[in-house]
């Protein structure tokens, strides 16, 4: 782990890049994986394959959101616990993550295989669309076990104080996949189903090295086998503290599936591919505003357990401008060249392109607020305010997206679809913004009233019934 002293008297500025640079090269380098996917695909298979990947993928979200929930979870708790100086809780709470997440692999792979033909007729798929999604979806939940600990060891790796160990092992992982994309994809001529091999193939690799690393001597927090656990305590602990985690990623889930059922609905299979390509582009940013969150997370909930609340504000304010500015930049480059990002996913389709475009117009508004928004929301994870959290990520989507998605395509047509993430992020950011400018008061007055009586209740769940 980073030296305590560093973390309690280090500038914010070094800490921030020690941390949050790694944490968002690596999430970018791993957000590439299925980058790489539609770039292969779309210019091998076509339009058909890019649509089948854009339905297959809510449910690699579904596999991330698992592997979220158990690893950032297990983080935030791990460093509120550090940070009161508790190292054995610490070792503790490592011991039953690690099994929790072979279990959970297990499970993702016998849901997955059971439902996923199921999952793609709900959606509407069929005829050749429908046959690449299946062997995608297939093959990615066969590998789930893997896959759900590369995913889950990650941040605890970074939390361990090894951020750039964290990060190569992404960046190898996704050097893997693109060599064995072109070979499956490209050279044998494999397809959609050789994409999914290798991005399974990708991801176990850099599962088993987090593993590996956990188990050497390196490891600041070292496994041990015959101490690894499944204490029913601490499991909810870690599933009630990384929740918010799940709730993101399955958040997304959900906003997938409606918007590509809407897009059925309202235009055509093209007009899903022209959505997948919007989000290969925006995931790159959106990944960003992510590796600037849970880059933060280590800091600010090592101080917060230490309540050193100038130096949680003072974290807190390099993020919120870092996202606003990545957003804007994000924005202005997206306004101005989107035709260049669409070329790089298709070359061969006017009707393609024109689709993309027409969205991608409107859909990029979303780049100014959605930063503020996830930020907003593992913040409060962070700190343990798990209401908060799950608020800003349920809400966006239920109390927002899921409305708009239902009313604006009947006055718009596919116009309505595509303004409708972009109206409910605003309208969600300006709630986060609210949020955090009560929170500074608080950091800024020390400890009040409330954050006294938070304080308690986050100790005793951390506390409670150990023995």
């Amino acid at each position: 782990m980073t030296d305590e002293r560093e973390m309690r008297s280090a500038s914010i500025g070094k800490l921030f890049l020690k941390f949050v640079l790694p944490a968002t090269i690596g999430l970018i380098v791993a957000g590439i994986q299925g980058v790489i996917d539609g770039f292969f695909v779309g210019n091998t298979v076509g339009s058909q394959g890019l649509a089948g990947i854009t339905l297959a993928f809510p449910a690699l979200l579904a596999i991330i959101a698992v592997g979220q929930m158990i690893g950032i979870g297990t983080s935030s708790l791990v460093a509120l616990a550090l940070g009161r100086t508790d190292r054995q809780k610490a070792i503790r709470l490592i011991h039953n993550a690690f099994p929790l997440l072979l279990l959970a692999g297990i499970g993702l792979t016998v849901i997955g295989l059971t439902f996923s033909d199921s999952y793609l007729r709900f959606l509407g798929a069929s005829g050749p669309v429908f046959d690449m999604a299946n062997s995608y979806l297939r093959v990615l939940f066969s590998g789930s076990v893997l896959l759900t600990m590369s995913i889950g060891l990650e941040p605890l790796v970074r939390n361990d104080g090894k951020p750039r160990l964290a990060m190569i092992c992404v960046v190898a992982s996704v050097f893997v996949n693109m060599i064995l994309d072109y070979l499956f994809v490209m050279r044998m001529g494999m397809g959609v189903k050789g994409a999914a091999i290798a991005t399974v193939i990708a991801f176990s690799l850099s599962g088993i090295l987090l593993a590996l690393y956990f188990f050497s001597r390196w490891a600041g927090l070292r496994l041990k086998p015959g101490s690894l656990s499944l204490e029913s305590r601490i499991i909810i602990r870690i599933m009630k503290a990384g929740f918010p985690s799940f709730a993101m990623q399955f958040s997304t889930f959900v906003l997938l599936i409606a918007n590509e059922y809407m897009l059925l609905s309202y235009g055509s299979e093209l007009a899903v591919s022209g959505y997948g390509i919007i989000g290969y582009v925006f995931s790159i940013f959106s990944l960003i505003f992510e590796g600037i969150a849970v880059g933060t997370q280590p800091i600010i909930g090592f101080n917060y357990g230490a309540r050193c609340y100038s130096r949680v504000a003072g974290t807190l304010k390099i993020a919120v401008i870092s996202c606003l500015v990545t957003g804007l930049i994000g924005f202005v480059l997206l306004s101005m060249y989107p035709e260049q990002f669409i070329l790089i996913f298709n070359r061969d389709s006017p009707e393609l392109m024109e689709i993309t475009l027409n969205g991608m117009k409107i859909f990029v508004f979303a780049l100014l607020t959605h930063g503020i928004v996830m930020l907003g929301s593992v913040y409060f994870q962070s700190i343990n305010k798990i209401r908060y959290s799950l608020f800003i990520q349920l809400g966006t989507v239920f109390l927002f997206v899921l409305p708009l998605l239902w009313i604006l395509p009947s006055l718009l047509d596919l116009n309505g679809v595509w303004l409708a993430t972009p109206a409910a992020e605003f309208l969600m950011f300006l709630v986060v913004i609210g949020l955090l400018w009560k929170e500074f008061g608080f950091l800024k007055n020390g400890l009040t009233v409330s954050e006294e009586r938070h304080f308690s209740v986050s100790e005793t769940i951390l506390t409670s019934n150990e023995d």
